[in-house]
């Protein structure tokens, strides 16, 4: 594993300035980032070719890489399962239209996502739906370059893609060589059908795109370190299956808000301890 490959994350730095953050990333030392396109910082609607070729050059000025782009998903109507066909077109929109902004911002990777399912719906519907969807996204990512990583969520946001074996078939119906799986460390604990290890030998992994790495009790989303984690676990089956991708740090716990540079700083240390 490589130094270069942990990525510092704005999601806990939203009180701070989208510039703070950059400046911050570089004065901790990191090489990479992942950038959460969201409000307050980046919603994609306030941002023309302009300002997003500006934003390309502050991340460059700033000696940084960015490795993921990850729109805001679940706060955002964002749902390829939604009943709704107006619904789910207005999200592959909204993820292509993304996918077109990690480009002009040289970013090769982002995440997506199955949304919010409801419980009334027949779930082989919301399955086929999604599905359909996504094939569409898909073919957008293919004719850009960009490789989306599919992150699976808890239960309590849908019942879709929780586990590995149902991103297995996700990945697998739509049959895209631009999709990919993301293992998130404290989903994968929260949601504990799957072991760290065993989701990645699930989905296989040739088709692990991204990690999210993150501590947890299981739940909180926490900085390497804060939690019960088996982190140290998951990195050495990282390094068995030779993982050359980007870990980003999807630190959301608000107890990291008002002093969001400590954060990374420790997620840093803990890092450069183990490589």
């Amino acid at each position: 594993m490589e130094l270069s490959q942990l990525c510092a994350a704005n999601y806990h730095y939203k009180r701070y300035t989208l510039d703070y953050f950059l400046e911050s990333a570089e004065r901790l030392g990191y090489q990479s980032i992942e950038l959460w396109a969201s409000g307050p910082h980046l919603h994609l609607e306030d941002f023309d070719a302009a300002r997003l070729a500006e934003l390309n050059r502050k991340i460059k000025a700033h000696h940084l890489a960015l490795r993921c782009f990850t729109p805001e998903q679940c706060v955002y109507a964002i749902s390829v399962s939604h009943p709704d066909k107006v619904y789910r077109d207005r999200t592959v929109d909204f993820f292509n239209q993304h996918i077109e902004a990690a480009v002009q911002l040289d970013c090769d990777h982002m995440v997506v996502s199955t949304g919010f399912a409801y419980l009334d719906v027949d779930a082989e519907d919301s399955f086929g739906w999604c599905a359909e969807a996504m094939g569409h996204i898909a073919r957008k990512a293919e004719q850009e370059g960009v490789t989306l990583a599919v992150e699976p969520f808890t239960k309590y946001t849908t019942h879709i893609c929780n586990e590995a074996s149902q991103l297995r078939r996700l990945l697998r119906t739509v049959n895209s060589p631009r999709l990919m799986g993301l293992a998130d460390t404290d989903v994968i604990a929260t949601t504990a059908v799957d072991t760290f290890s065993t989701f990645l030998d699930v989905i296989g992994q040739e088709n692990l795109g991204h990690v999210h790495f993150v501590d947890g009790n299981p739940g909180g989303h926490l900085v390497p370190g804060d939690g019960v984690l088996d982190l140290d676990g998951a990195l050495e089956k990282l390094k068995a299956i030779h993982y050359t991708g980007a870990l980003g740090l999807e630190v959301l716990d608000r107890r990291y808000v008002f002093a969001p540079e400590a954060a990374m700083r420790q997620a840093m240390d803990w890092y450069k301890e183990r490589i």
